[in-house]
């Protein structure tokens, strides 16, 4: 059973964070580690203790592994935001990349014995992707990373063989433990997964029918307005409100001239790009038709209006292969810092909607003003 689908949003909006923290992460450590090789490589120097020619040492120790790392930030910051890339392909990528630069970091260090653990850490934290292939993999290469350290080491220091040897020993034996464990907390977290969404779906058809949108994957209209209406009953000065309503532009022409199969597809190209702008502090779910309504708690005007014309933009780059041209959305925002109920707030956010498409469509209006960018 895969977990990652659209039956659950918030946990697809929780990797694709993950995922973008594992680039910066990645970013950082990429020049970090650059900072520290030329500075170990100058303290060394002036120790007379490389214990090898300074310009291998550069190569091999800082050159090699900065080229390595840089383009593993840079295929992991082209995957993260490639609109074809399955959310998938994309954990996979970022998880690899995080074992690969760890790996390559044990083996231009290799003379430090701890290092040659290093990856084992990312075995652990890829965990929360909850795909036993890459924990599967990433054991394997954990293993081959650690090997090939210690004969590094010992190619690099004969004389210091044995403490090598066994070092190996106690590296691997780690990393059969960590693995083992890394797997079999991925096969517990896979069976909570299914229990919980399980009960979850159970509750709500018996409480109010199911929590998510069939077609796109946001939330349904029960769930948003249960949750929409108790946001906007704490709503005050501290922590005021936003709610915009999103609107496909010239929708019904597409279900005519194309029909409604297409449409749907139309629908799920909008879901996909809103389930990534879920989290706890935004609801986002399909009010009816080709309409969405966002509510985000604690908001900012001008973020909220930034986020709105990122998911406008990042809709209209869609492609479809029954059409040739871009499909748009129009909305309407309107901010709150007073208790509000669901129904007025509404009608504001529908009224700037209206403005958006009376001015040309394809853009996003605030009550009172344009914030067509």
């Amino acid at each position: 059973m895969d977990t990652k689908q659209a039956k659950d949003p918030a946990m697809r909006s929780l990797e694709r964070t993950i995922r973008f923290e594992f680039e910066k992460i990645i970013l950082i450590a990429t020049l970090v580690c650059l900072a520290l090789e030329i500075g170990i490589c100058i303290f060394y120097s002036l120790t007379n203790d490389l214990g090898q020619p300074l310009n291998t040492y550069i190569e091999f120790r800082i050159l090699v592994p900065f080229a390595i790392n840089s383009v593993l930030y840079i295929i992991t910051r082209f995957t993260n935001r490639s609109e074809t890339s399955t959310d998938t392909t994309k954990n996979r990528v970022v998880s690899f990349a995080g074992l690969i630069m760890c790996g390559v970091i044990a083996l231009a260090h290799s003379y430090f014995i701890p290092l040659w653990v290093l990856p084992l850490f990312p075995i652990v934290l890829c965990s929360v992707f909850h795909d036993a292939f890459i924990q599967f993999v990433q054991s394997g290469l954990s293993f081959v990373f650690i090997l090939y350290a210690g004969i590094l080491h010992i190619y690099d220091y004969p004389d210091a063989k044995a403490d090598a040897i066994l070092g190996i020993i106690i590296a691997e034996s780690m990393a059969v433990v960590v693995s083992f464990l890394a797997i079999r907390l991925e096969v517990f977290n896979t069976r909570m997964l299914i229990i919980r969404e399980r009960n979850f779906a159970g509750a709500n058809k018996f409480e109010m029918g199911f929590e998510t949108d069939s077609v796109t994957g946001v939330y349904s209209k029960n769930y948003l307005i249960e949750e929409a209406e108790e946001i906007l009953r704490k709503t005050n000065e501290l922590e005021p409100s936003g709610v915009a309503v999103l609107d496909i532009d010239d929708f019904k022409k597409i279900n005519d001239e194309i029909g409604n199969d297409k449409g749907d597809d139309v629908l799920r190209a909008l879901g996909t790009v809103l389930q990534g702008y879920i989290d706890e502090d935004t609801i986002v779910g399909r009010y009816g038709g080709e309409k969405f309504v966002i509510v985000f708690e604690n908001g900012d005007r001008e973020e909220d209006l930034l986020i709105l014309n990122q998911i406008r933009k990042e809709f209209s780059r869609k492609k479809y292969s029954f059409m040739k041209n871009s499909v748009t959305l129009s909305g309407g925002y309107a901010w709150f810092d007073v208790t509000m109920d669901m129904e007025s707030a509404l009608k504001e956010a529908e009224e700037a909607l209206a403005s958006a498409k009376k001015s040309g469509k394809n853009k996003i209006m605030a009550i009172g003003e344009s914030e067509d960018l």
